[in-house]
């Protein structure tokens, strides 16, 4: 069960702290597009067009790859 509290105290750190919420909700985006929760339209989605998941998720990687690449040197 979620306080109102709860939801007001996150509203104001996400207003207090903006850059650090943007990067929490890109990084869930992310994540929630490789583990897609069961029982969603994205995995129903994903079931449909496997093949491309399976394109998208490997082009994802190599993009990682290459952007810590970019950011260790």
């Amino acid at each position: 069960m979620v306080y109102k509290s709860q939801i007001k105290a996150k509203d104001n750190y996400e207003k207090n702290n903006p850059l650090k919420a943007t990067y929490w909700n890109r990084k869930s985006g992310a994540k929630s597009f490789i583990y897609p929760k069961s029982g969603t339209k994205l995995e129903s989605a994903i079931n449909e067009n496997i093949d491309l998941y399976i394109k998208d998720l490997t082009e994802m990687k190599i993009d990682i790859d290459k952007r810590l690449n970019e950011i260790k040197r």
